[in-house]
Order: structure tokens, then sequence, then C-alpha cells
């Protein structure tokens, strides 16, 4: 027996006779000859002892014991309590009175579990023998009781075998016997199995014969091998509620559920599909249920807790303890996994070195068996900390989408730009949408926080490994090591300092980010605005100017993490170098084979521990940000009044009940912020006051109606709870009844990307009756002959297949439909044509589905609404309720306001009897499916979008650039590999030479300048290829937005998302994908240079390895496209909800939203564990194929080989190399294929149609236009090129200064002419504008000398002095000038709070504006851009009337003589004094004439819309009056 270890350690210090360090070499040779063996030798010097087959018999008298107490427990009890223990220990849904095999659940089970009862009796009848010996006195007495034990030990096993089968509710038998026959085993493992792998032992049982190998293989095939296969029993976790189909891994064996082969199925499946869909995918197991995990989570996730202070890291920390626990035991494993490739190459080199293997206590075959088996061991801890994480993932994401989801629903939204810096010292609250700071935190946030949850990583397993790989360098180098890593803690500073310069980088990238992604979000969501307007070049030089300053931070992004990694490359070198020298130099040790292959190994474990600590610590970093982001929603959010938490209670607190359950208000005051402070705008300083009681006519059509931005809708919020409720008299109080349902339709109208019955019915039971009364009284009918699949056809998101008024009666019709005892309709006349209103009037709130029912109808027509209305409230410009009562007539006198818009609205009606009758035929869709989701690409990525990558990345150059790149590549890993036979080649010295005559300085000083050289390779590659990255992200952007810019696109995301991979993650991981390649095939070459046999095996094993690969990409490129394209309703869903929040609430549909969110979130969590499995199926097939490799050669290298040990340690080492980087390539390979998709869509919309781009030809004259003349001559124009024609031929003349009226029934032409003159659809014939054919003309010239107010104007975010002038053209004077011109400042009023002003904050799309100040400020921008030719497109229709006559005599007189006005409008009075009207009816001129010809003309259409009108002599007057001035 060798000395014990703590001897030689001390020896070369007591060694009187040699210098201190002089024998240290010799001592350390010493150990690992045979001190590494010392534990493992040693555990021969027991193996005589039998007292270990005790143990066994201990754990069956243990079972015996257990059986004993279940059984007294039984009989003891009553039979209530036996019933509860037997479904408490036996699975519900087993069908008891089945046959064994139902009991045992499933063949499979019973096969295995037969298989076992056979191992038993085997192992029974296998110890009859001994037993019989120790009859027959031979052998000691301890063996003849180990004999009888034994036997006992296996008959109890062979009972509970029985038990498990016969009695399969007792689950407690099969582990009973399992651990008995494994301790067993275990026993017969150290005492005969063992000994075969040393030299010095021999089987301790060898008298047994052929009886004992017998015995020890039904104990393997009983302990083993039946426990590891046998499937797992299906537990649902609500036995009331089993799932339909489980999840394969619920029922996956052991070895199955760590191999992943229960998901090769799927994989089969996925490569004999074209494309792997949702319903070929495993279901969602139940325990990933977004309704179980809402439930598990309540006590750890509560709201209420949340709200009042408790961090929610600290509680989903504690709510996946137990997780982050099995994480720490999983890595611990993986860390031994890691260490048998160093320790094992050591030995077998030292016994190569030797050359005498019997002088070792081991043998190589031992080493070779631990090359193979223990990394596959660690490969499987590894994977399985990385399941459980991921399991962890997937289910913080339900939660935390489920906890914002149902929180949201609980929030008062309040208008963006609503809410102002306070005192110096408050913090500023973010001024971006609050849709979107929810959109942030369900995507970006989310995603930091899920992947900052490697925690176990960065304080468990790198402080294991570094302590390991510390103790392992010791053992072999000495305290040289502790040099080497005292080195790389000191520098390790300076990564962190280079990570903290990284983040701050970051974090002014992601400003810029956001400026760009700003910009383009505004200019998408006003890109029609931006095309009629002509400002395409000027958008996109502002963009351009954007992205420059955001590469410009990318650049220095990019710089600082290339410095990272480097540094972190530099500092294990550093070690490394180090540790040698000093070893080398000061302590005389000689750098053999054994010693430099294996530290090697070890120093690149740290080196890429190393890096990827930094890259997790940057995540953490940045989860706990984002984790603080949803600690403040939690807790600074402001929640409705009626969700308030208090502090003693951790319910809800719901509204207090009142006495009087009318619908009324008293004495009450409303605002949007419960404190209104600070800087003021529209929405935050505005106060809602009811003075004394108002109470509604319940059963009747209630009127609410006031100026422009007065506060109808918030009467509407107030009721319905949404704004604040800040009471002024003690008896303050208001109450809507809820008990008989309410329903709401609001002003913006929402709807949901569903079908059109889908948003009518919204979740009610369908009546057909019911419902098509309600799509006749809503004049619906007529809409849906439009559509080709008609009420079946999908609205797509914000309704964007639907008109504005489509929009407003499909919100109306939902309300109707809905049984809902109340209605509150928010001026959803505005929308409608006075025809269309009138319908909806008379139809539907006259019809019997709204009789008997309480309506609260807001709207500017008071004259339309009149006969219906039973009781009125009128709200004044300040907010105050200054009149009600059932008299209209005594409301009106006493508003003269209103007196005069009612007056005018009289005649609006009355006009338009005849205007429209029925639509027009219109080209009717293919079909009612709308294409909206994203195309999911088969196969992997397409040479086009390839294509567009090199070339952006070669730029001008592209083979010098790829000569260059794939140069630096070979360059870099053929020194890689040099240096390595270089360090061979200088420990091969220490076999043919004296230490002493080994010139140390000199081989050390070559490779460190090797190693600078392929350093400096490295960082020269990486720096070209970062600037070709650069080329490549500016040059595709620029194509990008010219391309959307020059087509009428939805393509926000192409502009976003697409870039945002191309500018990082997709160039990263092409280079990473071409690096490998190189490094895989260079280290393959490498490992078979020396023994060339071995090059077929090892193209055999990369051939599997890459078949595998190919099939694993088939699999998870369909997964990957499809978990996209599952999260994309899934927050749209919640974008949608969040949107319509108000609507939700009012109508109860909070928990049928619910359940669409957690059906949604299953569905992608289904998709997303598919997703992560299956990365960790390929990792453990790929880890296996190179650990077969790795220990295939060094059998054959140790047994079959004359090779020296420096060469090979050198083959070991790139064998190892190789194994580890096959995984890692197919892997970013799979990644780059993924992001490769952002090309695929990015090349796809490079191809859309375009606009003709300018040419110097096409730029007119400086000087024009002069005059608005406009002649057109045979124009005809459609949609698309195969469409039919939608204007037909049509000529006119119209001269410069001419005020032109357009009318004409829905579907007549008028919008399309004015898309016509300006070229925004395909048009035949010619249009002379100021004497110049427009088809001759650029489309920015243009349209830049063309101004069009459409009825839907788009706003930008930002302020109103930006809205009116986004490129800072004009002065103040000029714009304030022009918002006075349009009515803006008369509509306001004289109160200066919440007056609009040039320095407003106006909210993107202009939420925080009603839709008549819209209207006026479009006006403005109109007014501002003074061109020669204005079109007026329904531009005032959702403006009161009084405005509106502000408006036109604005129009009149400000206006210069020479500008041509183009009018389409309902309202006769808006265009009865224009100087000529044009008729148009399905697309072509039917009257052009002044007012007052065709009103001479008989049976006109215009007159007899005139004749017909209320006001028919005021016309006729006016049109006499005009017809006399021209004259004149």
């Amino acid at each position: 027996m060798d000395e014990p270890t703590s001897s030689w350690l001390n020896e070369s210090f007591i060694d009187g006779q040699t210098p201190l360090y002089g024998n240290w070499q010799s001592e350390v040779d010493d150990h690992f000859q045979h001190g590494t063996g010392l534990i493992l030798d040693s555990l021969g010097e027991n193996l005589d002892s039998l007292s270990f087959f005790s143990i066994p018999t201990v754990f069956a008298l243990l079972s015996v014991g257990y059986l004993i107490s279940r059984v007294s427990s039984h009989f003891a009890s009553n039979q209530g309590r036996q019933d509860q223990e037997r479904n408490d220990d036996a699975f519900d849904g087993v069908d008891k009175e089945g046959g064994v095999i139902a009991k045992n659940e499933g063949i499979g089970r019973l096969l295995w579990k037969v298989a076992r009862l056979l191992g038993c009796a085997a192992l029974v009848g296998l110890s009859v023998p001994s037993v019989l010996k120790a009859l027959t006195n031979e052998g000691t007495g301890f063996e003849h009781y180990t004999a009888k034990f034994l036997l006992l030990s296996n008959a109890w096993a062979l009972v509970l075998s029985f038990l498990s089968i016969s009695t399969p509710g007792w689950h407690w038998t099969s582990r009973h016997s399992t651990l008995i026959l494994f301790s067993e085993l275990a026993v017969y493992a150290y005492r005969d199995v063992w000994p075969l792998a040393t030299f010095r032992n021999e089987p301790l049982d060898m008298a047994e014969g052929w009886v004992l190998w017998a015995k020890i293989g039904a104990l393997f095939l009983t302990a083993l091998v039946v426990p590891v296969c046998i499937p797992s029993a299906y537990r649902p976790v609500d036995p009331k509620h089993p799932a339909k189909q489980p999840h394969p891994e619920q029922t996956a064996s052991v070895l199955s559920f760590n191999t992943y082969s229960y998901l090769s199925p799927t994989i089969t499946i996925a490569n004999k599909l074209p494309h792997l869909t949702p319903d070929d995918m495993p279901p969602i197991a139940d325990y990933d249920r977004a309704e179980h995990l809402a439930k598990a989570s309540l006590s750890a996730v509560d709201p209420v807790k949340l709200r009042k202070g408790r961090h929610i890291g600290l509680s989903l920390l504690r709510l996946f303890a137990y997780d982050y626990f099995v994480g720490v035991i999983a890595m611990t494993v993986h860390t031994v996994g890691q260490f048998a490739a160093p320790v094992a190459i050591n030995r077998i080199l030292v016994l190569l070195e030797s050359g005498q293997t019997d002088e070792t206590p081991v043998r190589p075959l031992f080493w070779i068996l631990c090359l193979f088996f223990v990394p596959v061991l660690g490969s499987m801890g590894f994977q399985y900390y990385v399941t459980t994480m991921n399991h962890v993932v997937v289910r913080t994401e339900s939660i935390l989408t489920q906890l914002i989801f149902n929180y949201s629903l609980r929030i008062r939204v309040v208008s963006e730009g609503s809410e102002k810096d306070g005192d110096g010292d408050k913090k500023k609250k973010d001024t971006s949408s609050f849709i979107g700071k929810l959109n942030n935190l369900v995507t970006a946030d989310l995603a930091s926080v899920t992947q900052g949850n490697h925690f176990v990583m960065l304080f468990w397993y790198f402080p294991l490994q570094i302590a390991c790989s510390s103790v392992f360098l010791y053992l072999i180098l000495g305290w040289s090591a502790f040099v080497g890593l005292g080195l790389m803690v000191a520098l390790l500073p300076v990564p962190g300092y280079l990570t903290g310069l990284l983040q701050g980088v970051q974090t002014e990238k992601m400003k810029k980010t956001d400026d760009r992604t700003q910009t383009l979000t505004e200019s998408m969501g006003v890109l029609r605005t931006i095309k009629l307007f002509g400002w395409e070049k000027k958008i996109q030089e502002k963009v351009d100017k954007r992205r420059e300053e955001e590469l410009k931070l990318v650049w220095k992004w990019r710089v600082v993490l290339m410095f990272i990694m480097l540094v972190t490359q530099l500092i294990p070198i550093f070690t490394m170098l180090a540790t040698y020298a000093v070893a080398a130099l000061v302590m005389k040790i000689e750098l053999t084979a054994s010693k430099i292959f294996s530290s090697m190994i070890v120093f690149g474990n740290l080196r890429d521990e190393l890096g990827r600590s930094s890259m997790i610590l940057s995540s953490i970093v940045r989860g706990r940000v984002s984790i603080d982001r949803f600690n403040a929603f939690f807790k600074e959010t402001d929640l409705l009044d009626s969700y308030e938490f208090t502090e003693s209670s951790s319910a809800i607190v719901q509204p207090q009940p009142v006495e009087d359950d009318g619908l009324y208000l008293r004495n009450a005051s409303f605002t949007w912020t419960p404190e209104a402070n600070g800087e003021s705008t529209p929405s935050s300083s505005f106060k809602l006051t009811v003075p004394g009681e108002l109470r509604f006519m319940e059963g009747k059509i209630n009127l609410i109606v006031g100026p422009t931005g007065s506060g109808k809708t918030s009467l509407l919020m107030a009721l319905l709870g949404e704004m604040h409720f800040a009471p002024s008299e003690p008896d303050s109080s208001f109450n809507l009844p809820r008990a008989g349902g309410v329903a709401f339709a609001v002003q913006e109208s929402w709807v949901q990307n569903e079908t059109i019955r889908e948003n009518i019915l919204f979740h009610s039971t369908y009546d057909e009756e019911r419902y098509k009364k309600v799509l006749y009284q809503c004049a619906l009918e007529p809409d849906l002959e439009l559509f080709e699949a008609g009420d079946a056809t999908e609205v797509g998101e914000r309704g964007l297949t639907l008109s504005g008024g489509q929009k407003a009666r499909l919100t109306l019709a939902r309300a109707i439909y809905s049984d809902a005892q109340i209605i509150l309709l928010d001026d959803v006349l505005a929308a409608l044509d006075v025809h269309t209103a009138k319908w909806v009037v008379n139809k539907c709130l006259k019809g019997d589905l709204v009789k008997g029912r309480t309506v609260l109808l807001v709207t500017h027509n008071i004259a339309l609404a009149r006969p219906i209305t039973d009781f009125i409230v009128t709200v004044s410009s300040t907010g105050v309720v200054t009149g009600h009562g059932q008299d209209i007539s005594e409301v009106l006198q006493a508003e003269p306001t209103l007196q005069a818009e009612y007056e005018k609205d009289e005649l609006a009606i009355a006009e338009d009897d005849s205007l429209i009758d029925a639509p027009a035929e219109k080209e009717k869709k293919a079909s009612g499916k709308l294409i909206v989701a994203e195309e999911v690409q088969h196969g992997t990525v397409s040479w086009k979008a390839l294509k567009l990558l090199l070339k952006g990345l070669g730029g001008h150059h592209v083979v010098l650039f790829f000569t260059l790149w794939i140069g630096g590549h070979i360059s870099e890993n053929l020194m890689a590999s040099f240096n390595l036979w270089f360090l061979g080649r200088w420990s091969s010295q220490y076999e043919t030479h004296r230490p002493e005559e080994v010139p140390v300085v000199k081989y050390l000083g070559i490779y460190v300048g090797l190693t600078f050289i392929s350093l400096a390779i490295n960082f020269s590659k990486d720096i070209w290829f970062t600037l070709g990255s650069m080329r490549a992200s500016k040059t595709i952007h620029k194509l990008l937005t010219e391309t959307v810019l020059g087509a009428t696109l939805r393509v926000i995301t192409r502009l976003t998302q697409d870039i945002q991979s191309l500018d990082s993650t997709l160039v990263i991981y092409g280079d990473g994908v071409v690096s490998l390649v190189f490094v895989v095939s260079i280290s393959l070459v490498s490992a078979v240079l020396f023994v060339p046999i071995f090059a077929l095996p090892g193209l055999l094993i990369a051939g599997l390895g890459i078949f595998i690969g190919s099939r694993y990409l088939k699999a998870q490129l369909s997964v990957k496209r499809e978990l996209s394209n599952a999260k994309s309703p899934m927050l749209s869903h919640f974008s949608a909800a969040i949107a319509g929040l108000v609507s939700i609430r009012a109508y109860g549909a909070q928990d049928i939203f619910k359940i669409e969110s957690r059906r949604r979130i299953d569905h992608y969590l289904r998709i997303s564990r598919l997703n992560y499995d299956l990365n960790r199926w390929i990792g453990i097939r790929i880890d296996s194929l190179g650990a077969v490799f790795t220990a295939s050669l060094a059998a054959y290298l140790t047994y079959a080989s004359t090779t020296s040990a420096a060469n090979v340690g050198f083959s070991l080492n790139r064998a190892v190399e190789f194994t580890v980087t096959i995984l890692y390539m197919v892997r970013v390979f799979n990644v780059f294929q993924v992001e490769a998709n952002s090309m695929e869509r990015i090349a796809a919309y490079l191809e859309i149609e375009q606009e003709p781009k300018p040419t110097e030809s096409g730029k007119p004259p400086a000087s024009w236009p002069t005059s608005g003349d406009l002649r057109v001559e045979n124009l005809t124009a459609r949609y698309s090129k195969a469409g039919p024609a939608v204007l037909h031929d049509l000529t006119f003349d119209i001269r410069a200064g001419e005020r032109i009226g357009v009318v004409g029934r829905t579907g007549s032409g008028k919008s399309t002419l004015t898309l016509a003159l300006l070229r925004g659809i395909i048009t035949e014939g010619t249009v002379y504008f100021d004497g110049l054919a427009t088809n001759k003309i650029n489309l920015d010239a243009l349209r830049s000398h063309v101004t069009i107010i459409p009825q839907s104007p788009e706003l930008l975010s930002g302020s109103l002095r930006y809205n009116l002038d986004p490129f800072d053209e004009y002065d103040d004077a000029t714009l304030n000038a022009a918002l006075k011109s349009s009515g803006l400042y008369a509509s306001q009023g004289d109160s200066d709070e919440g007056r609009l002003s040039l320095d407003t904050t106006i909210a993107s799309g202009g939420n925080n504006v009603s839709a008549g100040q819209r209207q006026i400020i479009a006006l403005a921008r109109a007014i501002v851009r003074s061109t020669k030719l204005l079109i007026l497109d329904e531009a005032t229709s959702a403006i009161d009337h009084e405005t509106d006559a502000i408006i036109q005599n604005t129009l009149r007189r400000e206006l210069g003589s020479d500008v041509t006005v183009l009018t389409i409008a309902h309202r006769l009075q808006t265009i009865m004094d224009a100087d000529r009207i044009m008729v148009l009816d399905a697309g072509n001129i039917v009257e052009f004439a002044s007012p007052k010809v065709l009103l001479a003309k008989e049976k006109g259409f215009f007159k007899a819309l005139v004749d017909e009108s209320g006001d028919k002599d005021h016309f006729y007057e006016v049109a006499e009056k005009k017809g006399s001035s021209s004259t004149a």
C-alpha cells in the first residue's frame, strides 16, 4: 500500500539532501503515477469484508417494517379513511376494475415489471447454491449468515416485484425492490467488478464461478435496466380533470427523459413533412398549463402583496427555489463530467510515458471508459440543468404575462402626454404610450428576465469550476498553478470594467435605437400622409440621420465587445503562460506531455467559462433592471378606484353598495389623475364637475351634447368608473347599475382581429333572428355584400379592412346585440354620413331592440337625435354640466351655441334625404380570411436572402472581403493547432534530454510569440468582419426604408426587429458558423494527423453528427418559425385587449379575455417547450458521439499505436476540441438559420411594387406652380392592374382659384378621384396641373405642391408645433396665424385651462385630442403649406357646425385668389357657395356646373337633392347669390 497523500505532498519540504524545489518534478510524477490511484487502489484494502452484504438485508428489513406499519394503519382506521388512503396512493384515472394491463397503466409498464419479476426469480434461484453450501457447513459462520440473508433479501425483492404487478396502487413496492437490488449490485460491483479495473486485485467471489456473473447480470437487469427503462405512470395535476393526451415527457422512462428520446417520434414526423405544424407537436403538459400556473403561483406573486412592497424578483426566486436546488445538483454532476477528460488523458499519457503499465494501480481501459461514460453523464447533468431552467423560463413567461394582463384589466388608462414633470426632484414619467409600456414589459423586459435566470451558473458552477481547476492544476503543476490563478484574479477587474463600459454604450445605443424606431413608427403610422404630402425624401433623410447616429454607437459597441472577447482570451493565456513559466523556470518541473495536454484542457475550460460568466453576469444585470421595471409597474401604476388595494385587506376593494340603484351623479367631480401637478396638458388638467344631482331617465334615450372637447366622453368614462372620483360634498356619489349589464360603443371604434360576426356577438350566444335584425338596423347588410365571405370576413388588426363608418357601425352593432340593459354610445354617429346616421337613428335607436333599454347617447347632431330623445344633458366647454331637463327646446334656448348648431343640423338632415340610396358595387374580396399573419418559411434560408446579406457585407469588393475574412479564419485555426503541436514538441524534449538540457526560455519565448501572432490574426479578422457588418447594416437599412417609403405597406417590424437582428445576432452568428466550421474541420484533421487510419472513423462520426444535426434542424426550423407565429397572436390579443380596456370592463368581459389569453399562452408555451427540449435532444446525442470518438481514439492510441506520448496528447486534445465544438456548430448554425429569416423577410419586401423613383428629367421648373389651374383628360383609374376601373374616362377643366364641390353617393368615386389626381393609384389619361402633365413630374414634386386633408387626419407624437411644421421651415408667427385661421382658438372658449398651444404635447395618433381637434390641426397644417391646390375629403365631418362655419369662412378669406379648392362633403351647406359642383355616380361625372346652372336643370341629380332638402329656399338663395356675384 502506498503512503498517504499528505506524505508525498510534504516530502519535498523535508528532504534535506536536495534543494527546496529540486525534487518537485519527481514528487509530482510519483504522485500522478501512483497518487491519483491511491484512493481507487485503497478500495481493494477491505474488499474481502463480507459485512457489506448486510446492507441489502437492512433495506429489506426496513421495507418489511414499512409494510407492517401500513397494514396496521389500514386495519386500525375506519372505512372512509381506508378509501381516502387508497385514493391518495393510487392514480384515480386508473381503471381499478379493469384487467392487469389497465391496472398497470399499459402493456409497456407491465412487460418491464414482468421482466423485473423474472429477474428477481432468477436471483432467488441463483442464491440457493450459496445457501446449500452454507448448510453443508463449508465456509465460516459469517459466510453462512450472509448467504441466508442475501437469499431472504432477494426473496423479499421478488415479493415486492409481484406486489407491484398485482397491487399497482402501492407505488412504494417498486421503489423498495429497486433499492434492495441496487444495494446488492453495488456490493458485487465493489467486490468483483472493480478489481478487474486494477492490476493488483482479483474478484473475491470467483469461487462461485459462472453463478457470480449470472447474479451480476440479473442484478444489472433488475436494479438498473428496468428502473431506467420502464415508462413512467401518468400523474395528472388535477386527478378529476386528466389530460386527454399527456405530454410524452410525463410518461417517459428515466432513460428516455434524460436522453430526450421521447421527442424522436416528433423529429421523425418533422423530417417526413414539408413543415411541422402545431398539430403535429406534443400537447402541453398539464403542469405547464396557464390556469394551473396561475393558481400555483398566486401565493407567491399575489398582486396585493406586490403592491404593498414585496419585490416580485424575490417572489419568483421563492416560487422556483426547488428548481434552482435541482440545478445545483445537476451542475455539480456536469462539473465532475468536465474533469473526466483531463484526468483520463493525464493518466493515459503517464502510462505511455512510463511504458510500464503494471506500475500503476489502475488499468488504462478504466480511463478510456471514463472518457466515454463520465462526459456523457456530465452532459446529462448539464442538459438536465438547462431543461430545468427552461421549464422555469416558460413558466415565468406564463405567470408574468398572465399577471400583467390581469393587472392591466384593473388599470386606469390615462391619455398619453397627460403626465409631465412635477417638482424638480420628482421622477419624470415615461411619455411613451401606455400600450407601448405594457408591450415592452411582456416582450423585451420579459425576455431579459427569463434570460437572466442563470444564478446557479454564476454563484455555484463557476466558483466550483475554478475550485476544481485549482486543485487539479496544483496536483500536477504544484504551487505554480496559484501564481497563474492569482494573475487571473488580478486581471478580472479588466473585463468587469469593459463590461461596465459596454453597458454604458448599450444604454446610449438603445436610446438612439429608440429614436430611430420612434421616427420609423411615426412614419409608418402616417405613411399615407407622408406619401400624399410628398415627404418621402425628407423623411428618408431624417431616418438616415438617426441611423447614422445609431450605427456610430453600434460600431463602438462592437469594438468594445471585441476587446472584451480579446481580454477573456488573453487572461487564461497569461494565466497559462505564467503557470508554465514558474513551473519550468522556478520550480524546475518537467513539462511532460501528460502535464501539458491535461492542463491545457483545464485552461481551455477556464477560458470558456470566463467568457460565459461575463455574458451571464451581463444578462443577470439586464434581468435585474427589467424585474425592477415589473416591480415598479405593480407598485406605481394607477388603478381604478374600484380596484385600489387597502392596507387592511388583501382583497380588492369593490365599489361600496348604494341604497339608490338608479343611474345618477350627485355633486360629483372627476379627474383623470388623483393629483394633477406641474405643467398641465389637456388630459391631466381636465376636471369634470356635476353640481347638484343629475339623474338619467331609465328605459329611455338620454342625449349628452356640448362643444368639441367639452368632456362629453369623460361623462361616460366617469359613470364607468374609469375616472378618479373626487367627492366635493358629503353626499357626493354616483351609480351605474350593472345588474342588467352594460354595453359601450366607444368613439374611437374598437374591434378585434376576428370575423365580423365574432365582433358583433362578442362572446354572446348566437341568435339568428336577433343577429339579422342588428345587421339591418345598423345598416351593415349592404357592407356585407361587398365581401365574398360576408360576416365571416376577418376585419384585421385594428379593423384595417373596414372604413371608419363601418367600424363605428360594427361597434354599435355589438352594443345593440348584447342583452345589456344600459347602453352607452359615444358619438357613434360622427363617423357616419348623414343618410346612414338617419338610418341608424330611425331603424336602430327607434327599433324594437332598443325599446325599454337605457341609452346614453353622446353626439354633435342634436337635430338628428331630437325625435328620439327623452332627456338631454349639456356639458360646457369647461367640463361643467350646465343644464339638464326633458324639454330640449328649453336646453337649446339656454345654450345659444347649441341652438345654432341645431338649426344647421336640421338643414343637413333634410338635404340628405336622397343623397345615398344603395351602395355601388365594389370589387369583392377573394375570401373572408385576411392574410395578416407572417408567412411561414419552409426549409433552409434561400440563396436570395443570403445573397443580399453577402453583398451587403462585401460592398463593392465582395471577393476581396471574403478572401481576407475566410483566410483569417483558416490562419487562426491553423495557428491554434500549430501552437498546441509546438507544446507537444517542447514536452517531448524531456523524453530525449535531461531536464537541465532543455532550453526552456527559448521554447517559452517561441510559444509566446506564436500565441500573440494567433491573437493578432484573430483580432484583425474580427475588425475586418465588423467593418463589413456595419456596411451591411447601413446598406440594407437604407434599401429597406427607401422601399417602404416607396410603397404603401404595413412593414414596421421589418424596420425594427429584423434590422435589430441584422445589427447584432445575425452577423455575429454568421461569423460564428464560419468560424466553427473551420474549428471542427481543422480539429478533426489535427486529431487524426498522426493516426491517418483513424480518419475514416472520424469522418464516420462527423457524418453521423451531421446526419443527426440535419434531422434536428428540420424539426427545429419549423418549431422556431411556428414559435414566432405563436407569439404574435398572444401579443396582438394582449395589445387589442389593452386598447379596448374600457370596452372590456364596460361589458364585464374580463374573465372571457383572461380565458382567451390563457389559451393563447398555452399554445405559445406548447411550442416554446418543444423548442427548448429539441436543443437538449441534439445536445446529448452530439456529446455522446464526441465521447465515442475521443474514447475510441484513446483506445487505439493506447493499445494499437506506437505514437509518442506528446503526439498522443496532441491528438486527444484536438479530439476533445472537435467533440466539444461540433455541438456548438450545429446549434449556432440553427440559430443562424432562424435569424436569417429576418433576411428572408427583408429580401421579400425589397421586391414589392414600387412607385416611380424621382428622375432628373422629372423635376418641374423652380417657379412651378404659379397657379392652381387643373385640366383632366380621359382619366381612368383602378386600384390594381387586374382590377376593374373605378373612374371612367373623366374629362374636366378647373380654373385657378375656383372652389369646386364634389358630391355623390357612397362608392361613387369621390375619394378615388383625389388619389388619382395625386397618382396614388394606377391611372390612365392625363392630368395637367398649371400646364404640366403630372405623369411627367416626379411624384415628390407633385405631392409637395398639393395639400389634402383626409377624413381621418394622422398626427405625430410630439408638440403641436412639430405637427404643423415637422421640418422646421416656418416661424411661430406663421404657425399661430394658421391655428387662428383654422378656427382652433375660436373652438376652445375663453378659459386658458386645457387650451391647445404650439407647445402642447400631442400623443401618437392624436389620442389626447378630440377627433374634431385633429381635423382642425390638419387644416392648420394645410394652411401653413400654402399650396395652389387644396383638397378637403370630408375634412370637417367630426367638427361641430359653429367651428365648421368658422373654417369655411376662413378658407374663403385666407386662401389666395389663385388657390384651387376641391371639397368633398356630405353636407350641402358646405359646398352650396362653391363656384361649381361636380356630381359623381359610379365613377362617372353626371353633372358639373355652377349651383345656379345645376338647379335650373330639370330632373337633374343635384336639383333633386336640393328640392328634397328641408331648406330648399335657402339653398336656392345661396346659389342665386353666388351666380350673381360670379356674373358681376
